[in-house]
Order: structure tokens, then C-alpha cells, then sequence
């Protein structure tokens, strides 16, 4: 049971001897809590007046005053410290000090980022970041540690640490992976292609068991091996991995499989391949949490034949834009989807077509150009959609028998303006170079000017 000090008047000038009162409150705050929260700020701090007494926590050694937006709690072991919002919430779901964290031994600190907070307690350090906060602790913490904390590639965590379901183990699920402990196996994390291989066949209870180290490479991260108790699970690393993301349709072996035909052309390794194609997407390919980015309006009439358009579209919270050329003033050729491929669309239809956010350009060339590329787009209503924009410039010279909406556009007019007698420059929407075209690529061109 809790012991409370008994309140004094709310306007006693005298309070016990090592206590303060905060008038209007009728509370006692004593000793190193007192401290604390005057050290704060006390009622002009974020936790305002006090609402308790000083209290015997029940292990009988540790005290707390309550505030209207938490407690500072003390220990002899951690000293006086507050313990608030999302990180009490934390604290308080894992069973406050007699729960595996104890007491806190810090107050709230900033991260690197400047985004995230952390507070340490005896047993662990609660980690904060837009709204939920989760304990890191023991082996687990270490690890973490070792890839860069917050800031390395794991990221942030999103679970506590919990135990496996043979009881044996334990894990904690950050951003980009999980962490795995085992008595056997010590602490390793497991993420990317190898991450949902092993979740594929039941995590530790399936036949591999426990991680027993962590991921290496043997071609510098373009495939990752791991050891388990019972056997090894390669697969794509994580650029790979990520690129295939990005870029929606592809799979990572797919990624892999491009830059090595690629790598058979250029001076260049499958690594540096797949680096500077993921570069190239990181800065073109968006991650959203809305399905739908941007406002819905009709498609606006172009001024011709020849012109283009971007509009915002999102595939598995990857925001890629989409892009069409108009082969007249009321259909448009699009490499729509995998399913439909290359298509042409009467934007009239049904009272108009809708799209969200777009924008209509036209390319700065002559109009035989423009008529050229007209023509080369109506040439590959038909063909197949190519999933893989990391990859989609025709690097090897050859048909690539497919094209998605950004390639197209891009084919349509490198193809007209090398093939014309009236232009000694090779058009090429794509101004930043790369192996892959994207559409925002296509909007951002120097050769395209926005209708006014």
C-alpha cells in the first residue's frame, strides 16, 4: 500500500522541515524530489502543480510525488528523476521500478537526430520517436549499439523486448529488422531478404533455430549469408533489397540479375551498379504513408500532340509520380501497369479523367520531333510494362520488349530527335543521367517547360 504524508493547509506558511509547498496546492514535495523539481522549474515546468504528497513506493526504498503530467520518482540507486507521457506509458506497461527497467537513473535526453528522446533506468533505456516509446536492454541494447544505435541501420525500435514463444530467447523489432537473443546463440539481428526467409519458415521454431551470427557478405553486400543453429539462409543484400522498394514491381533478384547484364557493358562492379542506381532512387522514388498523394482533378486538355504530363501516384507507399504523352488533343500513350502494360487512353471518357495533382509540360523541340515521338509511342501500344525503373534506360542497345511510363517518354524522344535530320542534339529527358529514368526525372528536365 502507499504512505502519504499528510497534506497540510493549502495556505500553511510553514512546511515540514526539507519539504516545500506550492501554493495553491496543498502539497508537501521533499528532499531530493523537491530538488529535482526546482531544478526544473518546479509549477513552471512542463509537469505544473503537484497533486500527491511524497509516497513510499511499495519495495519500501524508493519514494514519488506525483504532478498533473507525471511523477519524478527517486531511488538510491538513480537519484530523482520525472518520468513522463509516452515514456511513463513504457515504464508502466513493463511494470514500472519492479519491472525489468527499475528506476531511472537519467532524466529525458535529446537524440542526435533531434527527432527522438531516451531516458535511462537501471535495466534498459526507454527510446522515444513520434509517439511510442519502447525498452532496449541487456545484449540486445549492446548490439543495438554496435550498428549505431537510432542512427544506424536498424533505426529506431518498435517493440519492447519480448520474449520468444519457447521462452528461451528474446527480441526486440526495430525499423528495419529484429534483434534475436538466445542463451546459445548470444544477441544478432536479422533483417532484409533473410528476415522474411526465416519468418517464412517460423523464425526460431522452424527448422533453423537461432541466429548464431550476424549477416555477411562474401561480394560486398550484394548477397548476405547468416549462420543459424541449424543451417544458413542466404539471399539479397540490403541496397539490393531497398532498391527493389523503391522502385515497387521488382524483386531484389531481378535488381541483382539488371546489374549484372549491365556490369557485362560498363566499366563498373554489380556493387557500385546497384549503389548508384539506389542513389539515383533515394532522390526520385518518395516513401509516403498516404496511398494517394495529392489533390484529384480532371486532367487538364493538352495544347497538342506531343506534349506530356506528370501527375502524383503511390504503389506500396512508394510515391513515383506517373507520366503520358498526349497523341492528341484527347488520348494520351501510357505504360500503365504490369497488367495492362502499354496502352493508349481516351482521356474523355466517362466526363473526363481524373488524376491527382497534375501538371502538363511540353518538351522544347521542333514540331517534326514531337511528331516523331508521337509516332514511336502509337508504335508500342501493346507492349509489355516493365517493372524495373532502377534499370529501364536501354543500356545494351537492344529492344527491351517492355517500357513503364517514365521510360517511354524518355525512348519517345531520344529515339526521335537521334533519328531526325533536323537536330544535331540527342534529346534526353533523363538530365541527371544514371541507369534508371524516373518521373519526376521527366518533370524536373531542362527540356520541359510547364504550361503557364
Amino acid at each position: 500500500m502507499e504512505a502519504t504524508v499528510a497534506a497540510p493547509s493549502a495556505r500553511s506558511a510553514k512546511a515540514t522541515d526539507g519539504c516545500q509547498v506550492y501554493w495553491p496546492a496543498p502539497y508537501e514535495v521533499c528532499g531530493a524530489i523537491r530538488d529535482k523539481y526546482n531544478e526544473l522549474g518546479g509549477p513552471n515546468s512542463f509537469l505544473l502543480f503537484p497533486t500527491s504528497n511524497e509516497l513510499s513506493n511499495p519495495d519500501g526504498v524508493g519514494k514519488r510525488s506525483t504532478f498533473h503530467n507525471g511523477p519524478i520518482y527517486w531511488s538510491p540507486w538513480g537519484g530523482a528523476h520525472p518520468v513522463a507521457n509516452h515514456f511513463f506509458a513504457a515504464w508502466q506497461r513493463n511494470g514500472w521500478e519492479g519491472g525489468p527497467l527499475g528506476y531511472p537513473t537519467s532524466d529525458e535526453n535529446v537524440n542526435p537526430d533531434n527527432i527522438g528522446r531516451r531516458q535511462y533506468f537501471q535495466g534498459g533505456t526507454i527510446y522515444w520517436k513520434l509517439n511510442e516509446a519502447y525498452y532496449v536492454a541487456g545484449a540486445i541494447r549492446d548490439k543495438w549499439g554496435e550498428t549505431g544505435w537510432e542512427g544506424g541501420w536498424l533505426g529506431y525500435p518498435i517493440t519492447d523486448e519480448t520474449k520468444t514463444a519457447d521462452g528461451a530467447g528474446r527480441f526486440n523489432r526495430f525499423e528495419h529488422g529484429v534483434i534475436y537473443w538466445s542463451p546459445d546463440g548470444g544477441a544478432h539481428p536479422v533483417s532484409g531478404s533473410i528476415l522474411d526467409k526465416w519468418a517464412q519458415a517460423g523464425y526460431e521454431r522452424s527448422t533453423y533455430g537461432y541466429p548464431t551470427a550476424d549477416q555477411f557478405t562474401k561480394d560486398d553486400w550484394v548477397h548476405v549469408e547468416q549462420q543459424f543453429q541449424r543451417g544458413t539462409i542466404a539471399g539479397p543484400g540490403p541496397k539490393p533489397v531497398e532498391l527493389a522498394e523503391l522502385s515497387v514491381f521488382p524483386t531484389p533478384d531481378e535488381i541483382i540479375a539488371a546489374a549484372q547484364r549491365i556490369a557485362k557493358d560498363v566499366p563498373a562492379t554489380v556493387a557500385d551498379i546497384i549503389e548508384d542506381a539506389l542513389d539515383e532512387a533515394r532522390l526520385s522514388m518518395v516513401r509516403t504513408s498516404d496511398p494517394s498523394p495529392g489533390d484529384e482533378m480532371l486532367l487538364p486538355q493538352p495544347r497538342g500532340a506531343g506534349d506530356i504530363f506528370f501527375s502524383e501516384a503511390a504503389t506500396a507507399r512508394v510515391s513515383h509520380g506517373h507520366n503520358g504523352i498526349f497523341v492528341s488533343t484527347t488520348h494520351s500513350v501510357e505504360a500503365l501497369n504490369p497488367e495492362k502494360g502499354v496502352r493508349e487512353v481516351d482521356n474523355t471518357a466517362d466526363g473526363g479523367r481524373k488524376m491527382r495533382s497534375p501538371q502538363m509540360l511540353w518538351v522544347n523541340t521542333s514540331a517534326t520531333i514531337r511528331a516523331d515521338a508521337v509516332k514511336f509511342a502509337k508504335s508500342r501500344v501493346g507492349f509489355a510494362y516493365n517493372k524495373n525503373f532502377a534499370f529501364n534506360k536501354d543500356v545494351n542497345g537492344n529492344d527491351p520488349g517492355g517500357y513503364n511510363c517514365s521510360q517511354l517518354l524518355w525512348a519517345a524522344y531520344k529515339w526521335a530527335s537521334e533519328n531526325s535530320t533536323n537536330s544535331d542534339k540527342t534529346i534526353d529527358l533523363d538530365g541527371d543521367g544514371g541507369y534508371g529514368v524516373y518521373p519526376r526525372d521527366i518533370l524536373k528536365s531542362s527540356w520541359v517547360t510547364k504550361y503557364p
